[in-house]
């Protein structure tokens, strides 16, 4: 059966080089929303806290149930429920309405938006969103940002910064209003941490880079991160197929001569993305035969086993999209095994 490899070793090296440019291992929340962008949310769960990782981000309070075990602290992002909250969570404010649902002594994390322009209270709302955080009660855990274009050759995330910097001065002056604890403040993600050479926020949350990936321009560098998963699938048979014959749905591809052929258990049922004929589309070096099916697909030979995906950037590069789109599809139900 098809089945997937989490290396260890890997994820280590990754979390080490994040760690390092952080200025210590206190200052990484790993980001395992969407089952852990594919790699396996109890798997990867498991290996951030050997590694001994306190703090998580996960996108739903059901996600961050599952892995309340392992963490100190989980940041959810997207909070579907308020009601039996454990104490390990944080739930992410969006909005100044959403104070309003919140039960007293709920640990938040406030979002400020300094360009994203997506989530998050603007600047000049953080006054009302004290007094009413006051009035509910609520523990005020953290303030946080997110960079629209960290990985990209731009000025962008210079005036996010600054605009970041402003925020958290007017955050220290309401807190001596409010006689609050001051809170931890996070704003990179892993293209910002692997960009900027400073980084004095209390804590990052780092997602791909962990996973073995930027999607950064060139001229930021390579960084010496290490892909983490690996994707096989099992042959399922073999055959020959004639010169002049034509495999699969819509018969794209012709045989030029007379070929062993096997088709292997993963399609576009278990996420792999849906290759539609047209092109030359090479996995491992050999080229997939015909479309790409619901749950197959076909390579010239009769390998036991192949590794269908082991760097997502180059996958994503021929279908035009990027490696998040490639691993977060990865059906859940794929067996996952942890390797050294």
């Amino acid at each position: 059966m098809a089945h997937i490899t989490l290396s260890k070793s890997a994820f280590f090296h990754n979390l080490a080089l994040l760690s390092k440019k952080l200025g210590g291992i206190e200052k990484l929340a790993v980001v395992l929303k969407d089952n852990a962008y594919g790699h396996g949310l109890a798997e990867m769960s498991r290996l951030c806290a050997d590694y001994g990782i306190q703090k998580a981000v996960v996108r739903t309070c059901k996600e961050a149930h599952s892995l309340k075990s392992f963490f100190q602290k989980i940041i959810v992002l997207a909070p579907e429920q308020t009601e039996n909250l454990h104490p390990t969570f944080s739930l992410t404010i969006n909005t100044l309405s959403q104070i309003a649902t919140l039960p007293p002594n709920t640990d938040v994390e406030l979002k400020v938006d300094t360009g994203m322009h997506r989530n998050g209270i603007k600047p000049q709302e953080l006054h009302e969103a004290f007094k009413l955080l006051t009035t509910r009660k609520l523990r005020l855990h953290g303030v946080m940002t997110h960079f629209r274009s960290a990985d990209e050759l731009s000025s962008d995330l210079f005036w996010q910064l600054q605009i970041w910097k402003e925020v958290k001065q007017t955050v220290y002056r309401l807190c001596k209003q409010y006689k609050l604890t001051l809170p931890l403040f996070h704003s990179a993600n892993s293209a910002a941490t692997l960009r900027l050479h400073t980084y004095d926020d209390d804590f990052a949350r780092c997602g791909l880079a962990a996973y073995g990936y930027h999607e950064m321009d060139p001229v930021f560098g390579n960084f010496d991160l290490k892909p983490v998963l690996k994707l096989y699938a099992d042959r399922i048979t073999t055959t020959t197929l004639e010169k002049g014959a034509r495999i699969g749905y819509g018969g794209t591809f012709t045989a030029p001569d007379s070929m062993q052929v096997s088709t292997y258990d993963i399609g576009y049922g278990d996420g792999f993305l849906r290759y539609d004929g047209q092109g030359i589309f090479k996995i491992g070096g050999k080229q997939v035969l015909g479309r790409i099916s619901m749950d197959s697909l076909s390579l010239e030979g009769d390998a036991q086993s192949v590794c269908i995906l082991e760097n997502a950037k180059e996958i994503a590069r021929f279908f035009g999209t990027i490696s998040y789109d490639v691993l977060v599809k990865l059906n859940p139900n794929i067996k996952r095994v942890v390797i050294p």
